[in-house]
């Protein structure tokens, strides 16, 4: 079940003299709208582009500008604004400000937050290309990023100098959620993840398909929460909608067909090109069970006869996940089952293709509990556990919960691997 409604979550804001000062007004009604108490701290050369006014009628909090505003009587301000914040935030962050970042200057109250505070700090640049390109700039960005700052890094495209190229300052939902992953639990940190989303297409002509109704939303989700939680992930998707919603962190590999996905799944968990086995593979995918069995190169006429359509059966990539390596498979296998009817049936399905495909955990859901919508509700299902059953929530709220189960059995094998 939900829990209470949690606690907002406290940022400040640290904005600096860059041209992209404007959005960080966006930026600060955007935390807002996802729980989040905002308080600005602002450089003198920020107020040459945005008023302290702009941002304190947005937040209802005074904004800091300096050592010497303090209003309460044996309260050092920059203290206390550093000891309340959770995250802090620079955005946009300039190049004079990263390098004093760099070198641990407190000339401005910004500067002192950021010496002070024991907060995650996240770094969002925004300068001219030249600027940012700039063997020095590029050294203090690394520094920072090397004592543990996130960094979150700036895109490419028309910058307000005139300029095309790289150092437009990230989306703010980039930005938001390299925050959440810096102030997350951080459990899956050094994990790797692989997860499939989407539908699969088996094309019968260059016009007509074979698919389902998924929506990918909860591949989405679970992606989203993983990479929160500081894991490394994969997402193999299908043709869905959604993508640019997820962090430029996320790989994101696109496919059309069940052999596909396969591919590209058995390649990721794999490992290869520097990377190791995945820790956990999550099918959230609908694959097709079927495909033609041929496909035809022009559009099939309407003719006087219906066609017919030989099918043959698709590989259940999450079975042959299953049986590679069984003996020596490090990763952990995690399936969905869609099924219509009563929620016993469901569970007693979920049980059956536990044991059949090898999986670690099976994710049951009903057809019509998720198919095109933004809740579901589902019964996780493991072979020595009671299932446990998440009533209609958020598919966020679920993700949060199959990745709970996740880290709480990760958390097993390691305790089993080293009493042994």
């Amino acid at each position: 079940m939900i829990g209470p409604k949690s606690r907002r979550t406290r940022i400040v804001l640290g904005v600096t003299g860059s041209i992209a000062s404007y959005k960080a007004v966006d930026l600060a009604r955007y935390f807002m709208k996802r729980g989040c108490d905002v308080r600005v701290v602002m450089t003198e050369s920020a107020t040459k582009f945005v008023t302290p006014l702009t941002f304190q009628s947005l937040t209802h909090s005074p904004v800091t500008l300096s050592f010497w505003n303090e209003t309460a009587a044996g309260n050092i301000g920059h203290i206390e604004l550093a000891d309340w914040a959770e995250a802090l935030v620079i955005a946009p962050a300039s190049a004079d400000c990263i390098a004093k970042l760099t070198i641990g200057a407190a000339e401005s109250a910004l500067l002192a937050v950021a010496l002070a505070t024991r907060a995650p700090l996240i770094i969002a640049p925004a300068m001219n290309t030249n600027m940012l390109s700039h063997p020095q700039t590029q050294d203090n960005i690394a520094a920072l990023r090397g004592r543990g700052h996130t960094i979150a890094e700036p895109e490419t495209g028309e910058l307000a100098c005139g300029w095309v190229g790289t150092g437009r300052l990230a989306s703010r939902r980039e930005i938001y959620l390299q925050t959440m992953r810096a102030i997350g639990p951080r459990d899956l940190l050094g994990k790797r993840i692989v997860i499939s989303a989407g539908p699969t297409r088996e094309m019968i002509d260059p016009v007509r398909y074979i698919s389902n109704r998924s929506s990918g939303k909860m591949g989405l989700a679970l992606a989203t929460e993983a990479h929160r939680r500081g894991a490394s992930v994969t997402l193999v998707h299908g043709p869905i909608v959604g993508i640019a919603s997820l962090s430029r962190d996320i790989r994101r590999m696109a496919v059309t067909s069940a052999a596909e996905m396969s591919d590209a799944m058995k390649g990721c968990v794999a490992g290869g090109r520097g990377e190791t086995e995945a820790d956990v593979a999550i099918m959230a995918a609908a694959v097709a069970d079927y495909r033609p069995a041929t496909i035809d190169a022009n559009k099939i006429k309407k003719g006087p006869s219906v066609p017919t359509l030989p099918l043959v059966e698709n590989e259940d990539i999450l079975k042959s996940l299953g049986q590679v390596g069984v003996a020596n498979r490090k990763t952990m296998l995690v399936g969905f089952a869609v099924e219509t009817g009563t929620h016993e049936q469901l569970v007693a399905e979920a049980k059956v293709k536990l044991g059949r495909k090898g999986a670690d955990i099976i994710v049951g859901n009903r057809a019509e509990d998720a198919f095109d919508k933004g809740t579901n509700q589902v019964w996780i299902v493991s072979a020595d556990e009671e299932p446990l059953h998440i009533e209609t929530s958020a598919k966020r709220v679920i993700a949060r919960a199959i990745l709970d189960k996740i880290v709480m059995r990760l958390r097993q094998l390691t305790s089993c691997e080293l009493t042994h």
